[in-house]
């Protein structure tokens, strides 16, 4: 078995499929690691989440993308009543794709996908998978997972991930500066902008040999992202 990382997909369900197709990834024989933020941005969120849920042995850990999303999903606010800084960051585009699709897959998304994300998952070759990043002073079990969606200080500053072979984190785009996973200490950021104009990455852990989609703009002309 192997296991591969992907970056945050941002509901572009075309760059997904790309990376999964030119990927030797083995669904069913290998691992998936999903870092996080498979909604808003692009128009496609409930397809991802579809894609996902057919895939064996995967692992997905909460964004904070994800959670604003389950917040909503909790309650199914109207447009107007939603978090508003959650339709300004790429929302909207989520709300408006489950509005056109059946009302019961709210729900059925909600309690089989979202309800199940991870704050982090630890691997058996003491690697991290961590959405945001964490303070490494301290053990990651007892940090609050609100916290790990949304900590950019372990990226930010270049800080080693203590107690860990490597750590994998999204959550903060390389892109526009490089296009490509990228690394600092121990730690591999493989967030390259699908969410924007970049484009979204799925690496071998073990290898490091990793597969992209075109830039995600070029795959949904006339569509606005983020």
């Amino acid at each position: 078995m192997e296991t591969y990382v992907l970056g945050d997909i941002h509901g572009a369900y075309r760059a997904l499929r790309q990376v999964l197709e030119r990927s030797p990834f083995r669904p069913g024989l290998d691992r998936l690691i999903h870092l996080g933020d498979v909604a808003d941005g692009w128009p496609e969120t409930p397809e991802c989440v579809e894609l996902l849920l057919r895939i064996p042995n995967s692992i997905w850990l909460q964004g904070n993308h994800d959670w604003w999303v389950a917040e909503w999903m909790a309650t199914e606010l109207p447009l107007e009543r939603a978090y508003r800084i959650w339709l300004r960051q790429g929302g909207e585009a989520t709300y408006m794709a489950y509005q056109r699709g059946p009302k019961e897959q709210i729900k059925k998304h909600f309690q089989a996908f979202f309800a199940k994300q991870r704050p982090y998952f630890e691997d058996e070759n003491r690697n991290l998978y961590v959405h945001g990043g964490y303070d490494p002073t301290i053990s990651i079990a007892k940090q609050e997972p609100f916290d790990l969606i949304w900590n950019r200080d372990l990226w930010r500053y270049g800080q080693e991930a203590h107690h860990y072979t490597e750590c994998f984190i999204g959550h903060t785009p390389t892109w526009p500066a490089s296009t490509l996973p990228c690394q600092r200490a121990n730690v591999w950021n493989l967030d390259q902008g699908a969410g924007y104009s970049g484009r979204l990455s799925l690496m071998n852990v073990r290898t490091k040999e990793f597969v992209q989609s075109d830039a995600v703009p070029e795959l949904y002309p006339g569509v606005k992202g983020r």
